[in-house]
């Protein structure tokens, strides 16, 4: 057995356990050069300390072993380079989440609130949808559903008036089976057949803020007017919306989203 190290050597010279070297042998990702048919022991070959070494190098990055193993065994050069840019891009977009979420904590932490205001809204014809979806599912309803009613009010060739809005029906938040209502506020009330609906957002005030950012980070602008609303006295005078002024398609970056939250109120 020339040139062949016991898994225990092998696993000095590679540092990575002789539990990790079994794992990786039943994995198949880094099988020894011989296993001796009588005891069962496992032998390296002092070559495989390479292979080895960059199976640690891939781990580093955060590579799941079925990925590292693919990796590996790809002869391709340009194709391993395709995977790992791809899982670079999915680690920036990681790191620029941790960063949203501690800029997050830290105006937690610091008190930072959105200034609530009020304004006074006449009536506005829309045409919607109401749908049971979940929070899961939400991220394919809503373009989905945006594209039905652009192409409804095309045919009648209507424009829309301002930004499109959510309305959430649910009296408490629900992540499955959520009571949704998606519109478009139009330029006047349309002909519409099930499941659209014609209607009209009602006039009177409403409390509003401007988020910012990811839609994930909107909860802090709810409790912003919820607070609000119990300091100053007032009641609910229907479900909040959120307007999209500004999302995806518009900016590539969801930090540059810009979505306002209005809640009617009772004077």
């Amino acid at each position: 057995m020339k040139n062949l190290l016991p898994i225990g050597r092998f696993s000095q010279v590679t540092r990575l356990s002789v539990k990790m070297l079994r794992h990786y042998d039943e994995l198949g990702l880094l099988k020894p050069a011989l296993v001796d048919e009588s005891s069962g022991y496992r032998y390296y070959s002092l070559a495989q300390a390479a292979e080895a070494e960059r199976i640690r190098l891939l781990r580093s990055l955060e590579l799941p072993l079925e990925a590292i193993r693919e990796i590996l065994s790809e002869r391709d050069p340009q194709a391993v380079r395709e995977r790992l840019e791809a899982h670079k891009n999915h680690l920036e977009a990681q790191v620029a989440q941790y960063q949203r979420v501690i800029r997050a904590l830290g105006e937690l932490e610091v008190g930072g609130m959105y200034p609530v205001k009020v304004r006074q809204e006449a009536a506005q014809p829309v045409l919607s949808k109401r749908l049971r979806t979940s929070l899961a599912q939400i991220d394919r309803v809503v373009p989905a559903t945006l594209a039905e009613l652009y192409g409804h009010l095309a045919r009648l060739g209507v424009r829309s008036a301002e930004p499109p809005f959510l309305r959430y029906h649910d009296p408490e938040f629900r992540d499955e089976d959520m009571d949704l209502e998606i519109g478009l506020p139009s330029e006047a009330l349309v002909a519409a057949g099930a499941p659209l609906m014609s209607g009209e957002l009602p006039a009177g005030p409403v409390a509003y803020v401007l988020h910012v950012g990811p839609y994930a980070e909107i909860g802090r602008a709810y409790q912003a007017l919820t607070l609000w609303m119990q300091e100053h006295g007032h009641e609910s005078a229907g479900p909040p919306r959120e307007s999209y002024l500004v999302g995806p398609g518009q900016v590539p970056d969801s930090a540059e989203y810009r979505t306002e939250i209005l809640w009617p109120i009772r004077p």
